[in-house]
């Protein structure tokens, strides 16, 4: 027996059955369950409800993905951790994804705000790099996967210095105003 459950009121009498749940509590989790079905049964993913689509795709034996790195004035190359970034520049798995789809006054607009964020969190930038990654899931090397290959694919690079037009294309003109991107040969 335990003692911190009740099984017997001071009479010695069972304690009363509780009644039933409130009427829109019943309605409230029977539309919950009923959503939650057919986001399951239809795919939607509309968060807290899933159409558990993480789970049941099947992945590829090749994975690509994006990686952005800034250059500094002596050449190192840095990959910019876009999570010690404001938060605003926190969807560059997106942005990277599809960066070959934006036209080049957006990419160039892109890595103006991402030079611009690292400068202000003390970064030096003289162009940035943006690479694909591709990894052979189906390749092993003893116990361990193949290594990733790493391809440059765009360069971006600043307006030169004094031409009137900064980093960010703050001199009225527009975000990236300036920046020339280009596309690695391959």
């Amino acid at each position: 027996m335990n003692p911190g459950i009740q099984t017997e009121s001071d009479t010695g009498a069972p304690p009363p059955a509780p009644g039933p749940a409130p009427r829109w509590a019943r309605w409230y989790a029977g539309m919950f369950l009923a959503a939650f079905l057919v986001c399951g049964v239809v795919g939607i993913e509309a968060w807290p409800l899933t159409g558990w689509r993480l789970f049941a795709d099947a992945r590829s034996a090749r994975e690509t993905s994006f990686q952005a790195a800034t250059v500094d004035h002596a050449g190192r190359e840095t990959p910019i951790r876009f999570q010690d970034l404001p938060i605003r520049d926190h969807g560059n798995v997106q942005v990277l994804k599809g960066f070959a789809a934006l036209s080049p006054a957006k990419q160039a607009a892109v890595c103006a705000a991402w030079a611009d964020a690292v400068r202000a969190q003390g970064g030096d930038v003289a162009a940035l790099r943006v690479y694909q990654l591709d990894v052979d899931l189906s390749q092993r090397e003893g116990q361990r996967g193949a290594p990733t290959r790493r391809t440059l694919r765009w360069t971006c690079q600043p307006p030169p210095q004094g031409s009137g037009s900064g980093a960010g294309g703050g001199s009225g003109q527009g975000a990236g105003q300036g920046w020339r991107v280009d596309a690695a040969a391959g």
